[in-house]
């Protein structure tokens, strides 16, 4: 998916010594009674596939496939597929080791966000909670506090109990006892607005350094109306139809705001996770690797079945149901399924146009598995025969050359940053475009002809690490993605034969030191192998 080009100390509540003797002992008792829990308990039955309840999920080789059964064996130690337990753990330590003495990171869960009323999307937990837990339950809330311990830190989970009703209706939940025997929380507690306040005065009273990982534009009241209740999770995340987390009393909500709203006594953590996200482990680059694998799969099939004087969207269902029945949770982002004239808008997502006879449908779409985004754009011809256009394939293979070349020099070792990988992909495109014939005047290629930029950061977000600059030098452990694009309006200033194209091509490469691996090489790009697969040769 393109990237646009860049055109304290807190003021403490009060509490008594007797509030806090009384928290304290309270304290205790729950961990002494979290941590027999843990020792004597099976490993409860949640919402979300563990390995078990669901082994099949979680293979030790995803080369085998995504189906344990097939071999290999079963991940018992895994939290989502592909990561273990002590990834999750390591993560949070390393967060907390960055942090200084006396420090607290509060982080909230995702929310489920509604089309209208009670119809609701398909919930995705929010990326940071995710990366330092692999909980996928909604409206939780992650609190680490640094220490002296042998851990080095305490971790809390607020998180909706279990609910014979509601789960009647929406299946299990991880629930208070989940969340210390799988997920490795200290302590447990509902997500109840009165005790997720108590527990927060009680620990940033005592913290020197409070980061907090926030919407950009949280909720608050304008002003307190008599019955009107006010929610912290309202603060913290977007709201939900639900009233299970809300405040009796505005002065609470002030209270939360106080603590955790005033930029003035917090630090954001965005910075902090950014940093840490930014070089993938081994495990994380295995499962993009396999979300590259099922992705660029599905994208040889589209090739295959693609036609002239089919939808768009038609084409658009066979690569979703080509990801799906690999394992796949969801498409990545909306993706593009433009043919003909459409692909000269680089966001057109409507995909309800006829395939022109003749045309080339350029997609740009990718899967996301196991918490992971793939993003992989071709462009093929939808002719019976499979084949480029002369014009076609000239302006097609002037982009691969420039894929191949900075994808040549996405690695550590030839000291390249982004930015820098961008500034030559101009002069590639540049030296293409003249060789077929273009006359390019000083900044027409990059007003015009290729708006955007060579690619970003990907990760468990598509635009992964928004906070890390693209003038970073790459490092090994990092993904990025590599996309030169090509679109050529009607006008006279261009060759006619090239009027009315637009193109994309794009890879995900893992950078190496002296080499990089591409995540996406399943998805074929050479003109002979498209051609192949487009008259289903191949």
């Amino acid at each position: 998916m393109w990237a646009r080009r860049a055109p304290v100390h807190i003021a403490r509540r009060l509490i008594s010594a007797r509030q806090l003797g009384t928290a304290a002992a309270a304290t205790a008792t729950a961990a002494a009674t979290n941590a027999n829990a843990k020792a004597k308990a099976p490993l409860p039955v949640c919402g979300q596939p563990l390995p078990h309840t669901h082994p099949h999920l979680f293979p030790i080789d995803f080369a085998r496939g995504t189906d344990a059964s097939a071999g290999g064996g079963v991940a018992h130690d895994h939290i989502t597929p592909g990561i273990p337990a002590s990834e999750y753990e390591a993560r949070r330590r390393a967060l907390m080791d960055s942090l200084p003495s006396g420090s607290v990171a509060v982080l909230m869960g995702g929310r489920i966000k509604y089309m209208s009323r009670n119809i609701f999307y398909r919930f995705r937990q929010e990326s940071n909670f995710w990366y330092l837990t692999g909980l996928q339950d909604p409206d939780c809330m992650l609190v680490l506090e640094k220490n002296s311990s042998a851990r080095g830190y305490r971790m809390l989970l607020f998180v909706p109990p279990r609910d014979t009703h509601n789960e009647a209706w929406d299946g299990p939940i991880c629930g208070i006892d989940g969340a210390t025997a799988v997920f490795g929380a200290d302590e447990a507690y509902a997500n109840d607005p009165a005790i997720m306040l108590h527990h927060l005065q009680l620990i940033l009273s005592s913290s020197s350094h409070i980061y907090v990982d926030l919407p950009s534009q949280p909720t608050v009241p304008r002003q307190a109306v008599r019955g009107t209740r006010f929610s912290i999770r309202d603060f913290l995340a977007p709201p939900t139809p639900t009233g299970m987390d809300l405040f009796v009393r505005k002065s609470d909500f002030d209270t939360v705001q106080r603590l955790l709203g005033d930029p003035r006594n917090t630090r954001s953590l965005v910075h902090e996770l950014d940093r840490m996200r930014i070089k993938k482990s081994e495990n994380e680059l295995k499962v993009m690797r396999h979300a590259g694998a099922i992705s660029g799969a599905a994208m040889a099939e589209t090739m295959r079945y693609a036609a002239d004087g089919m939808l768009e969207s038609e084409a658009q269902a066979a690569f979703e149901f080509g990801c799906a029945r690999r394992g796949a949770e969801r498409q990545a982002y909306v993706p593009v399924f433009a043919s003909g004239r459409n692909a000269l808008m680089i966001h057109y997502v409507r995909n309800d146009a006829v395939i022109p006879k003749g045309s080339v449908l350029s997609v740009d779409a990718g899967c996301e598995f196991a918490g992971y985004a793939s993003d992989i754009t071709r462009t093929f011809p939808t002719a019976a025969d499979g084949r480029f256009s002369s014009a076609q394939r000239d302006l097609y293979e002037a982009l691969l050359a420039t894929l191949k070349g900075c994808t040549r020099l996405a690695t550590a070792s030839q000291g390249y940053s982004l930015a820098q990988l961008h500034r030559r992909s101009v002069e590639m495109l540049s030296a293409e475009l003249r060789r077929l014939g273009f006359s390019l005047r000083s900044g027409t290629l990059e007003r015009v002809l290729y708006p955007h930029y060579i690619g970003h950061w990907l990760g468990i977000d598509l635009h992964d690490t928004s906070t890390v600059e693209r003038s970073r030098r790459l490092e090994p452990g990092m993904v990025i993605t590599v996309e030169p694009g090509l679109y050529v309006p009607d006008d006279d200033a261009f060759p006619a034969a090239f009027r009315g194209l637009g193109m994309r091509v794009e890879d995900d490469v893992a950078v190496g030191y002296d080499d990089n691996i591409v995540l996406s090489a399943d998805a074929p790009k050479e003109v002979a192998d498209i051609e192949a697969v487009c008259a289903g040769r191949i």
